[in-house]
């Protein structure tokens, strides 16, 4: 006797159950030989072999034009082969002159279900399977996780796994690498680009301080009625002019890209040298005021300014802000004398306080003051002492001398040519601190080049240097494994063909490779111990497999079965309902359930006692099961409630299935002691929707309220 292993399922229940009809013709095949059988039982079971054999490779056939299979036409060419082979032996078996003896035909037919089954169905799992035909329970308890890592199995081979499990990491590092590496391309290319536009602050240092003078003497001239500040003037102008042209010539030379943020300053600058010609024109004919004269320099002179402003604006290095901050605040504190000195010599030379000039000098004051507080609180110690000393100087103290005496209108003992100069000699010596600064900046700002260039650099060899060490470990990883699982396969297809001798060497004993080692050493010493009492054992298994078999047979029918009407039970029907509705929701197909309860049946037992009931409820459950196809399940759920569940069929099936049952009862009486007893059904239908159904009892429960209103209406009804 041949025992059906499940490792020959395919997952398709119909063709499953085909399979295991055919083993069960081949050992009656056996039985008939140990028998010693007539002709006459070898033509019956060869007629039935060949007519279930047509059958099958129909129901096969059938499936795999719905899957659409493209082998379909080779396949039926192979069902054909198969045919031919079981019409040949047959005809050798009974000819006189090809005669095959009978002990023959068991292995003859054994290798042929096998061959069928192992080298041509089992080619068709993964086609059922993605059809949704396939029922494959393994799959129905495994997390997604599980599934996830199918999917990866199925999509990448084992080699491709193995290096992209490298791959994915080292890419992850490199676009960690290329982030930094772009950082500090950036921080590169910021530092190099307000080095470039930092050097335009000497510009606008040179440029603001000659035209702060040129301010300052434009004032005198003004004010001045012996022109003693006149030729000073057009001395300072050339100096102006030498410096507006460097100074435009500097930023013309330098990319319009990298000093975008300063172009609107550079613009307003153009524009007003454009006008400054005009101006000076006007101060010469003396046909503008001291006011307006300063204004418009001054106006200038912030503008020019500005671009210090805004230089520290463009950079994120927090050393350089603070360098350019403070060089930005020097330049503000000598734009402050500068006008003092300029408002000082038109007060000092008309000796008088006019109240636009004295007003505009009283505020210079508390801005100088204010400057200083503000000073004291962002500026290092260092720089405090440098600008103490420069205001605390011999100079200064005169200065302060001067500017009590215009506060309190005491112009008799003050010369305005002596103020100018004074005034100019402290502008001078904030300007020399500058000077310094704007060369500690520039320092400052090559440090930081040179500094980002070498991390750009380091970064750049320390990706390349993993990068290149990564995919040396990846070849040689790769090919050391890829070694061993060679010297597997190659024991296994040893293992395969019936050799025992093969021994896989052991090179490192707790490694997962080494546990597939002692994992096939184990298995190759079990099939050739296996080998050895494989015929001790044959008998033995043969008893115990008839016995369990028996036994399994009689448990199934006690757990499963309902005694009375051979349907299922509600225990049963639970379990198989439930793996219907998990594979109907995961490949959206149509599912239906029908309860059904016998209408009056109460009458019936009470009319003709609960044996007549008991043979109605066998003469209705008859007419369910020959009615219902393979795959749809019937099950008796109560006293004379009963359960349909249809696969694969939506509403309008399911309601035509329904009314056919229902008339068919209708129309059929069991016949009792020569009576004849009608009966009638009513039949409540519910459909599965996935927006309102999570499990069987839902639909159930919407099945059993149909049922209600099919028995409220008038019974012998369906109801949706």
């Amino acid at each position: 006797m041949i025992i059906w292993n499940e490792g020959l399922s395919i997952g398709v229940k119909t063709l499953d159950d085909d399979h295991k009809k055919f083993l069960e013709i081949i050992n009656s095949f056996s039985e008939a030989i140990e028998q010693e059988a007539t002709s006459d039982v070898f033509e019956t079971m060869f007629s039935d072999l060949e007519e279930y054999v047509i059958i099958h490779f129909q129901k096969e056939e059938i499936l795999l034009k719905k899957c659409r299979y493209e082998g379909l036409s080779e396949h039926q060419e192979q069902h054909k082969s198969y045919s031919n082979q079981i019409s040949e032996l047959k005809e050798k078996f009974f000819s006189a002159n090809n005669y095959i003896d009978a002990k023959d035909i068991s292995h003859f037919l054994t290798d042929w279900l096998i061959d069928h089954i192992v080298n041509e169905d089992m080619k068709l799992v993964e086609i059922f399977q993605k059809c949704g035909i396939s029922e494959n329970k393994n799959n129905n308890n495994k997390t997604w996780f599980d599934k996830l890592i199918k999917e990866a199995i199925s999509t990448f081979s084992f080699s491709k796994r193995m290096f992209l499990s490298a791959l994915i990491p080292l890419i992850g590092m490199l676009i960690l690498g290329s982030i930094i590496i772009w950082k500090n391309y950036q921080q590169y290319a910021q530092t190099d680009n307000i080095s470039k536009i930092a050097h335009t602050i000497f510009d606008v240092n040179e440029l603001s301080h000659a035209l702060q003078i040129e301010r300052g003497l434009s004032s005198g001239d003004l004010s001045a009625k012996n022109n003693k500040f006149t030729e000073e003037l057009h001395k300072q102008r050339e100096i102006v002019d030498n410096a507006k042209e460097q100074f435009i010539k500097n930023f013309e030379s330098i990319n319009p890209k990298k000093i975008a943020l300063i172009l609107s300053h550079i613009e307003l600058l153009k524009k007003d040298i454009s006008t400054l010609g005009n101006i000076r024109k006007m101060i010469d004919n003396k046909t503008i005021s001291e006011i307006q004269e300063i204004d418009f320099y001054t106006e200038m002179i912030k503008n020019i300014l500005g671009i210090t402003t805004k230089i520290m604006l463009i950079n994120t290095n927090k050393e350089i802000s603070y360098s350019v901050s403070t060089l930005s605040s020097l330049l503000s504190l000598k734009e402050i004398l500068g006008q003092e000195r300029a408002y000082g010599t038109i007060l000092i030379e008309q000796k008088n306080s006019v109240h636009n000039e004295y007003q505009a000098f009283i505020r210079l004051l508390g801005a100088q003051a204010t400057f200083y507080d503000t000073f004291r609180q962002i500026a290092t110690v260092n720089h405090k002492n440098i600008i103490s000393q420069a205001l605390h100087a011999s100079v200064s103290n005169q200065i302060l001398d001067y500017k009590e005496k215009i506060i309190h209108n005491e112009y008799e003992k003050l010369d305005s040519q002596v103020w100018f100069e004074l005034t100019t000699e402290q502008i001078n010596d904030i300007k020399k601190i500058i000077d310094v600064y704007l060369e500690e900046t520039n320092s400052l700002l090559n440090k930081n080049l040179d500094s980002s260039v070498k991390n750009l650099i380091l970064w750049l060899i320390y990706i390349l240097l993993i990068l290149g060490i990564t995919r040396l470990i990846i070849f040689i990883f790769e090919k050391s494994t890829k070694f061993q699982i060679a010297q597997f396969t190659e024991g296994m297809k040893h293992l395969a063909l019936g050799g025992r001798s093969l021994r896989l060497e052991i090179d490192n004993g707790e490694d997962e490779i080494s546990q597939i080692y002692n994992a096939y050493e184990v298995t190759r010493l079990k099939l050739l111990k296996g080998d050895i009492y494989a015929q001790l054992y044959l008998n033995q298994e043969k008893v115990k497999y008839n016995n369990q078999k028996r036994e399994n047979l009689k448990l199934e029918e006690m757990a499963f079965i309902d005694s009375l009407t051979g349907t299922i039970n509600r225990r049963k029907f639970e379990e198989l309902s439930a793996i219907e509705l998990e594979r109907t929701i995961r490949y959206g197909h149509a599912l239906s359930f029908l309860m059904l309860d016998i209408d009056h049946f109460k009458n019936i037992n009470d009319t003709y006692g609960h044996a007549i009931g008991d043979t109605v409820l066998k003469h209705f459950s008859n007419i369910c099961k020959k009615i219902v196809r393979n795959l749809d399940v019937v099950a008796r759920i109560g006293g004379e409630e009963f359960v349909i569940m249809l696969p694969e069929t939506d509403e309008g099936g399911a309601y035509t299935f329904a009314q056919r049952l229902r008339e068919i009862v209708f129309k059929t009486g069991v016949i009792v002691e020569d009576k004849e007893i009608r009966y009638t059904v009513s039949i409540g239908i519910a459909l599965f929707k996935p927006e309102i159904d999570k499990d069987v009892a839902s639909m159930l429960e919407r099945a059993d309220k149909a049922l209600y209103k099919a028995k409220e209406n008038g019974r012998n009804r369906v109801e949706i």
